[in-house]
């Protein structure tokens, strides 16, 4: 999740990249009805963070693998 600064009370000020959906122990698209996996959101609109277990946190590492950052200069 990523903080959009300097937007008016009301407006989306948050985004998320490439979420997923928890159904029981596994993960899925959670919108995986869209090519762009980018959505902007109120963070008022957000009711929980917290911190997933190990046995979800392996299955989101392990969902899509990470890419490495390519650097171009």
């Amino acid at each position: 999740m990523e903080e959009i600064e300097g937007v008016e009370f009301g407006d989306p000020d948050c985004i998320l990249t490439e979420p997923l959906a928890i159904h029981g122990t596994s993960l899925s698209d959670w919108i995986p009805f869209a090519d762009n996996k980018e959505i902007v959101i109120r963070s008022s609109d957000i009711l929980t963070f917290l911190e997933p277990g190990k046995d979800i946190l392996a299955s989101y590492y392990s969902y899509k693998p990470i890419e490495p950052e390519v650097l171009t200069e």
